[in-house]
């Protein structure tokens, strides 16, 4: 009898540890990290563009599939729980789309006006169009991961301010690694971008948002305008164009948003956005104030 009684409660208690958002968290870090490594090792040897783009949505794909597939068994929530419900998507998307372009685009305008940004030449290639490709992709999984995955369950356990800082503190220290990274375009990554695409997600809880803003953003910045993604460059682009003047104002050899005029741009409106957020109740308490006042 006792047996009976006991074999409810473990099960529970099990359940219960499974589906606490760090262990969620760590289980699909956990298992992505293992099939990237796969995925990651079948691809050497392949170094032409269509190989990258190939890889890309590989990835993009797994991960979605990993995190669909953790967050089904331990919690028993949806893909439109991950943030990619069909509700407002189109909408959302053709959202961070025009302002991730808008907000690039006044970065240009600065740094022109300031005398930084020179335009040599204007011309269209198709290979901007694999570039596009190559960088949705990247969206894709970088918002998955640090806001569909990261912000949510840190957020879900420890509230809304928590999260934001330290999915903004991960975004930032993960591109510490690229081409031309300094302390300073961290710090403005994590300032920047960190707390800007976390607001997206806040201001709509859906992933269309962000992955449209973090593209649109991307595209303009290397395949539009010709400077440097996140310390990488892109070979081709609509406008030839050469940025000179301190890199605190940008961004040196990392990219215009490693600078000041990048940072206090999207700072000022990922404050905004979180301003809105705020006055809609938007943000969530801890969950064990949120178990106390139940």
């Amino acid at each position: 009898m006792r047996n009976i009684v006991r074999r409810p409660t473990v099960r529970l208690a099990m359940k219960r540890v499974i589906a606490f958002p760090l262990v969620r968290l760590s289980l699909i870090v956990l298992i992505f990290s293992a099939a990237l490594t796969v995925v990651v090792a079948g691809a050497r040897g392949h170094s032409s563009t269509w190989a990258g783009i190939t890889v890309g949505w590989i990835v993009a794909a797994v991960l979605l599939g990993v995190t669909a597939g953790v967050e089904r068994y331990t919690a028993d929530r949806s893909i439109a729980d991950i943030g990619l419900g069909r509700h407002h998507a189109l909408r959302d998307l053709a959202l961070g789309l025009a302002l991730g372009a808008a907000l690039f685009t006044a970065v240009v305008l600065e740094l022109a006006l300031g005398g930084h940004y020179h335009v040599a030449g204007v011309h269209l290639s198709s290979d901007v169009a694999l570039a596009a490709l190559l960088l949705a992709s990247g969206a894709v999984i970088e918002e998955v991961l640090f806001r569909g995955v990261a912000f949510r369950l840190v957020e879900e356990w420890a509230g809304t301010w928590i999260a934001l800082a330290v999915s903004a503190a991960i975004f930032g220290a993960v591109h510490s690694a690229n081409p031309g990274a300094t302390w300073v375009s961290t710090l403005a990554i994590a300032l920047e971008a960190g707390v800007l695409l976390a607001a997206a997600y806040i201001v709509t809880r859906n992933l269309w948002f962000p992955i449209g803003l973090h593209f649109a953003w991307n595209f303009c910045e290397g395949p539009v305008y010709g400077t440097q993604v996140s310390g990488h460059e892109i070979l081709t682009s609509v406008v030839t164009a050469h940025v000179s003047g301190s890199p605190w104002l940008t961004g040196g050899s990392f990219g215009p948003e490693a600078g000041l005029y990048a940072v206090a741009t999207c700072l000022l409106v990922a404050l905004a956005m979180l301003a809105y957020a705020r006055r809609r109740s938007s943000f969530l308490a801890p969950s064990w104030r949120r178990r106390a006042a139940a």
